[in-house]
């Protein structure tokens, strides 16, 4: 069972480990800084794969065994981690992090069914919180996990695939670890295909990689050459001119999903936990709780390249966020006993107010144009988040029955990584068009007809620092507050299960 939470930590620090080193990934891969919306798949690709993976590998694990499923989703994730760490191209580390995220995604199920197995009935409610308590560690440690290998071995070439290198000898030790985890299985290998919902996955898989491409290629409508992201240097989105067809992919897909998981022998979603009110108001909460926590993962990293030298980029990152992390961490574990004082109602609610208030004060303290400003915000957003992170990852736990506790946990961190990725997707897409209109209002640099190559670019470097970037720190600064009115509309769907909570007081109380 350790063996098998150190996997969990590892496939989830890998989720956010490229918070703080993606600047200097996309620098020694060659790919233009000003083209967020393109390099931004290396977090998205990781997260869809990630959440199309949790339903299947813990299906696959009731069918064929916890060792066939663990152990196969450990080699995809070492495998994706070769990929990411020998990739040439932005387009071969996307690929080796989707396949690095189906791995990853795949540990947490099936550690949940093994904390079932392990701990027994009686046990398995705290079980099931511990491995998904162990899971949004690995998010906190992420990003300053990747500062910290960089910064260790700044003296080689490109540091940062050492990220994904280190994983490869701690895998196999874990490997040779877990040889001998239970082998049972309720069915033959051979037969075990027909239990696995495989359209419902597929379908999964092209609603979230559609409605992304989408969300991430809109800041380009209306774009004129010149302005906005083009501006700094940026390129046009291939794609920006099927978002219409991307979208009605995404429609399609996602109704024809709903259709078959009704019908569906084997659901890869739990459908009955969904038809209870309450429990969809933990995935509505849950879903806003990952769009607040991913814009300020990887918002950092953007401000702190805007304004740092390339080589002190990442350092810098973990630095700004192991303020915002270690509040989390410190909030998470004191959750219990605010929630004892004041009750798991306000508890939550003090936990809205904190999210919200403390990405307003990023926004606020962002006009300084002291990237060190924004400090007090994040803590304070910190402090926010990890009050809500513990109770909305067991109050589905606590509404779903015995037989389905281990998919009602799958379910909230689904969701909350599905608040992550279109989060992310959207808040670059708005950015990006916001750019674009602020940009669009100032004269473009173009090159003069007898003008030098090296006076054009010092014309164009002034532009950017004159122009550029406080517009750019503007539209962040926006996107802090659109990040506040994410955790404030939290606020409704947690104010769904006010009938829940106060059961649960009065249980406690009686």
């Amino acid at each position: 069972m350790v063996a098998a939470l150190i996997c969990v930590l590892l496939g989830s620090i890998d989720l956010t480990v490229v918070a703080s080193i993606l600047p200097g990934m996309i620098g020694d891969l060659g790919v233009n800084t000003a083209d967020i919306d393109r390099y931004i798949w290396a977090v998205n690709a990781y997260l869809i794969a990630y959440i199309v993976a949790i339903p299947l590998a813990g299906r696959v694990s009731d069918l064929v065994g916890r060792q066939p499923a663990f152990i196969g989703s450990l080699l995809i994730f070492l495998a994706g981690s070769i990929l990411c760490a020998t990739s040439d191209t932005l387009a071969d580390l996307v690929i080796g992090r989707a396949v690095q995220g189906f791995g990853g995604g795949g540990l947490l199920p099936v550690a949940l069914a093994l904390a079932g197995d392990t701990l027994g009935r009686k046990g398995q409610l705290a079980g099931i919180g511990f491995v998904s308590a162990v899971e949004t560690i690995g998010w906190i440690l992420g990003p300053i996990y990747g500062a910290a290998v960089t910064g260790w071995l700044d003296f080689t070439d490109e540091p940062w695939r050492w990220v994904f290198w280190l994983n490869v000898p701690i895998l196999a030790a874990l490997l040779v670890a877990l040889r001998n985890l239970s082998r049972t299985t309720s069915r033959s290998p051979g037969t075990a295909i027909t239990g696995l919902d495989l359209p419902g996955a597929v379908l999964l898989t092209i609603a979230l990689t559609t409605v992304n491409l989408a969300l991430a290629s809109g800041g380009e409508i209306g774009a004129r050459t010149g302005t906005g992201l083009r501006a700094m240097g940026g390129t046009e989105n291939p794609l920006a001119d099927q978002i219409p067809w991307l979208l009605a992919s995404a429609v399609i897909s996602t109704i024809l999903l709903i259709a078959w998981e009704l019908r569906s022998r084997f659901p890869l979603l739990p459908i009955t936990l969904y038809r209870q009110s309450s429990f969809l108001a933990t995935i509505g909460a849950n879903l806003c709780l990952g769009a607040v926590l991913m814009v300020s993962m990887v918002n950092v990293p953007v401000v702190v390249a805007l304004t740092e030298e390339s080589g002190n980029v990442s350092t810098v990152s973990a630095i700004m966020l192991a303020p915002f992390t270690i509040a989390i961490a410190a909030a998470s574990l004191a959750a219990g006993q605010v929630a004892r004082r004041l009750d798991e109602r306000r508890t939550l609610t003090v936990g809205v107010a904190g999210a919200a208030t403390g990405c307003l004060l990023v926004a606020v303290l962002l006009a300084t144009g002291n990237v060190w400003s924004m400090i007090p915000g994040l803590v304070v957003a910190g402090i926010g988040l990890g009050l809500l992170l513990p109770a909305l990852g067991t109050l589905p736990i606590q509404l779903a029955g015995a037989s389905e506790r281990g998919a009602a946990a799958s379910s909230a961190l689904m969701f909350r990584l599905l608040g992550m990725t279109v989060g992310v997707s959207t808040l670059t897409a708005l950015g990006v068009r916001r750019l674009q209109t602020l940009t669009g209002r100032l004269d473009p640099i173009v090159r003069e007809t007898d003008e030098s190559t090296a006076s054009f670019l010092i014309r164009q470097r002034q532009f950017i620092i004159d122009d550029a970037i406080p517009l750019s720190f503007q539209v962040i600064q926006e996107t802090f507050v659109a990040a506040a009115l994410i955790a404030l509309v939290a606020a409704v769907p947690i104010s769904r299960l006010d009938h829940h909570l106060e059961q649960g007081a009065a249980a406690e109380s009686g």
